[in-house]
């Protein structure tokens, strides 16, 4: 049976939050672009105040450290666990659980190519509220020298808060919640001599109970001269604002480009996720340019 939680959304949780947010163990996440935790809107950011991601740790599988703050005591230091069982395209899962009494993470996370941009949410869910958080890193990016138009193509992830009691509980009554998770792709139109962007988070569909759920729609907004962004979410068909999104360009000429997004789905229903685009190729099926 699911279980729907409201989140925790009060600033003081992440008082004093610092740190590079989803950096590049490798040591691949300098340079310019933003992505930084201060420059990630709270409501997205939630209570994941930063994480280590590095796709070429433990052996190709990829380590995960994150620090969550989930309450006003000291923030969790966790590490990871990779589950390949809870994957979804183009993002890599992990998992995290102190005990069988305690919150069930779940984080997925996804790297550019050239690694100019990464993406990754964590979400966990127990007694009244979710616990979760979306974060995005953009690094080296440059503007294309000439501008014009650019359109990016690529994955989408988010977690709900609600979902079915968690694989390795106690059987009691208060168990860990494993929030379901969402699939879905997404497509970017940015246009560098205006410096403005649209578009779209489509083809989004409940990995866990199979549920459709309409396009999101990012309006048109300003890219800053870091290569940051962020605007308004609305939905399919096209009404009220339902929230937020924000990200980041990364690489030479913006070769790719990384973000959040918050949405209210309904009275009850809410969604944290992420997403990560290429910039379309030549001879790139559709959505990218013919």
């Amino acid at each position: 049976m699911h279980r729907i939680l409201s989140a925790i959304f009060c600033a003081g949780l992440l008082a004093g939050c610092g740190g590079n947010p989803l950096a590049d163990g490798g040591g691949g996440g300098g340079g310019g672009g933003g992505g930084g935790t201060s420059t990630i809107p709270l409501a997205i950011r939630g209570n994941l105040q930063s994480v280590n991601y590095d796709p070429a740790g433990g052996g190709g599988a990829g380590t995960l450290t994150a620090v969550i703050v989930p309450l006003d005591a000291s923030p969790i230091t966790a590490t990871f666990t990779r589950n390949p069982s809870l994957d979804t395209p183009g993002f890599r899962a992990f998992t995290f659980r102190e005990t069988t009494a305690n919150r069930y993470f779940v984080a997925l996370l996804a790297r550019s190519v050239d690694g100019g941009t990464t993406a990754g949410v964590v979400g966990s869910a127990q007694f009244a509220e979710v616990v979760w958080g979306a974060n995005y890193t953009g690094s080296n990016f440059t503007k294309p020298v000439s501008g014009g138009l650019a359109t990016y193509h690529g994955n989408y992830a988010g977690v709900l808060n609600k979902g079915v009691v968690a694989p390795g509980g106690g059987g009691g009554q208060f168990d860990a919640v494993q929030n379901d998770r969402v699939q879905g792709k997404v497509v970017v139109n940015a246009d560098f001599t205006d410096n403005a962007l649209e578009g779209a988070i489509y083809e989004r569909q409940n990995v866990d109970t199979g549920d459709t759920y309409n396009d999101l729609l990012m309006t048109i907004t300003t890219i800053k001269a870091d290569g940051t962004f962020e605007g308004d979410l609305v939905h399919e068909p096209r009404g009220p604002n339902l929230g937020s999104f924000a990200g980041a360009f990364g690489g030479a000429g913006g070769s790719s480009v990384a973000g959040g997004v918050d949405a209210s789905l309904g009275p009850d229903l809410i969604e944290r996720g992420v997403f990560l685009a290429e910039k379309c190729v030549m001879g790139d099926p559709l959505p990218c340019p013919q």
